[in-house]
């Protein structure tokens, strides 16, 4: 016979008290990525790709609007900064396309393309390690200024 049910529940972890300024920098983040994939679905590509226009801007866009200054799992040993492994994976896998798309883009736009990958990749990364110092210093403000001004090419 289990006494289980006589156990009072575990102790509920304590919620998260968001940082200052969390809520006005993760949304600016998540417009900033919006802005981003929509550049890059922009983008002249390869006849028949359907990667740089597709997947990678839903990958750049998943990783901004999905930013959780909370995901205790982030630093874990094989941690990803809170990326899903397909996201991760797309947007590594940028560097295998560049050289096929480097045909169609303009060497400002290849470079603003490695730009907004690198800090999609990034940021998840940067957050999860000092989701303080990021939100309340300004790092992650700086970080989307980069996305903007890398989607005026």
């Amino acid at each position: 016979m289990s006494l289980h049910h006589l156990l009072p529940p575990p102790d509920e972890p304590e919620p998260r008290e968001p940082w200052p300024g969390e809520e006005e920098a993760l949304a600016q983040a998540a417009a900033a990525g919006r802005r981003a994939a929509a550049w890059i679905r922009k983008l002249p590509h390869p006849p028949g790709d359907t990667w740089i226009t597709g997947r990678l801007p839903d990958a750049v866009e998943d990783a901004l609007t999905s930013l959780d200054p909370g995901d205790e799992t982030a630093l874990a040993p094989d941690a990803r900064g809170g990326l899903p492994e397909t996201t991760e994976q797309t947007l590594a896998g940028l560097i295998y396309a560049m050289p096929e798309a480097s045909a169609c883009l303009t060497p400002e736009q290849q470079i603003a393309l490695l730009a907004i990958v690198h800090c999609a990749a990034g940021i998840p990364r940067l957050l999860a390690n000092d989701p303080g110092t990021v939100i309340t210093d300004g790092e992650l403000a700086a970080l989307c200024k980069v996305l903007d001004f890398a989607t005026r090419t």
